[in-house]
């Protein structure tokens, strides 16, 4: 898989095939990215259910300063760990090999926020759901910062936790994007 945007545009990111594994597709992810073109530079990125670590991977290469992976399968841990020194960005990134919810709770402890949060979460299992309300409920996300959830087009719209608010939503192919900001 390449990175498709930014300074390392054009690299490879490994990963060994998964048929549980569902990385976000280009076009998605491109058209993502080009909307974020210079909002990165100097930020904090925090890519939940990271998988391949493609959307992550991105951010740096668009100049997030900073990037915190997390994905639960130990394998895709190791694989986004091996890429991050392969490409030279090991002090700019860090894995947490755990779910998202305790991901989001350990974080939260740290005293640390992000500006961009990726969230792609396993389609149709209630898991992304779970991990907007527990960074909704954290201190994580400032009113500046934006989330980009994505879930299959069709999947039933669920309520919002009460501080998030729904600034945009777009379709690409069978993949929805939804972009969430914090309120008061």
């Amino acid at each position: 898989m390449k990175i498709l945007t930014g300074s390392l545009r054009g690299k490879t990111i490994a990963f060994r095939p998964n048929p549980k594994l569902r990385p976000t597709g280009g076009k998605a992810r491109k058209a993502m990215f080009d909307m974020l073109q210079g909002a990165l530079e100097g930020k904090s990125t925090l890519d939940l259910f990271s998988g391949t670590g493609a959307l992550g991977f991105e951010a740096l290469s668009q100049g997030a300063e900073r990037t915190v992976f997390v994905e639960s399968n130990r394998n895709q841990c190791q694989s986004v760990a091996r890429n991050l020194e392969s490409l030279g960005l090991s002090d700019r990134g860090e894995v947490l090999c755990l779910d998202a919810v305790s991901a989001i709770r350990t974080l939260d402890r740290r005293n640390v926020y992000f500006d961009f949060v990726f969230m792609d979460p396993p389609y149709e299992k209630g898991l992304g759901r779970e991990a907007l309300e527990a960074l909704a409920a954290s201190s994580l996300v400032h009113e500046g910062s934006l989330i980009f959830f994505e879930e299959r087009k069709n999947e039933k719209k669920f309520n919002v936790p009460g501080n998030l608010k729904e600034v945009k939503s777009k379709d690409y192919g069978d993949t929805r994007i939804r972009v969430y900001s914090k309120t008061g």
